[in-house]
């Protein structure tokens, strides 16, 4: 009896489905955006777990096309884009212990467009008082998720970015904002002008801000 209950249990357990995690883990999830015309380095990163330690994986394209000009090498995609558009295909990564392919979507565009409002400001200064309320400036663009680099040269003035980059695709944020901060305390009477100057890698544009400060002797 005792012999009939263990075989029946042995073929139970073959029965059961079998779970098996994935040994190659591609953690790449999104791919930036390229410029057409300009050179373009991504990593696709992979990880192991510890079944298979041996590091030495290599990364090469499935199914679909890149653009025309870029190829994977080295775990990278890499070259220069010479086509725009949408370009959806897949990548396998592969050693010894195993595979996994994951989707990919690579964007290939124009240079990005920064824009920032308002283009003009203007505040006034009264010595003596309290200094003025920081200003607001709002800066978005044509791409998502897109990096940019501000610069301010006025010693009275300076900035603080809420992000540093625009809103990434899906937020539900139009523009990023950036708080502009006077100290007067030691400006003699008289106008003041300055910009701040907005850039981004590969920008087709570097826009700016215009900033006069009046400051006003106390009464």
């Amino acid at each position: 009896m005792r012999t009939s209950v263990r075989i029946l249990s042995l073929c139970f357990l073959a029965a059961l489905p079998v779970i098996r995690a994935e040994i190659i883990d591609v953690r790449t999830s999104e791919l930036p955006w390229a410029v057409v015309n300009a050179g373009y380095r991504s990593l696709i990163e992979t990880g192991l777990d510890a079944r298979c330690p041996d590091g030495d994986v290599e990364v090469s394209l499935h199914e679909g096309s890149l653009p025309r000009g870029l190829e994977i090498r080295g775990g990278y995609i890499l070259g220069t884009p010479k086509e725009i558009g949408r370009f959806s295909f897949s990548v396998r990564a592969v050693n010894r212990c195993s595979s996994a392919v994951k989707a990919f979507e690579l964007i290939v565009t124009g240079k990005p467009v920064l824009r920032v409002s308002p283009e003009e400001l203007t505040c006034e200064y009264r010595a003596g008082e309290p200094g003025p309320a920081p200003l607001n400036v709002r800066v978005s663009g044509s791409w998502p998720d897109l990096q940019y680099s501000m610069r301010i040269d006025a010693p009275w003035l300076t900035g603080k970015v809420r992000a540093g980059a625009t809103p990434a695709t899906g937020s539900g944020l139009a523009s990023d904002s950036v708080s502009l901060e006077i100290d007067p305390k030691n400006l003699a009477p008289g106008t003041y002008r300055t910009s701040v100057r907005f850039s981004t890698w590969l920008g087709a544009n570097a826009p700016s801000v215009a900033l006069t400060l009046k400051v006003v002797a106390a009464e």
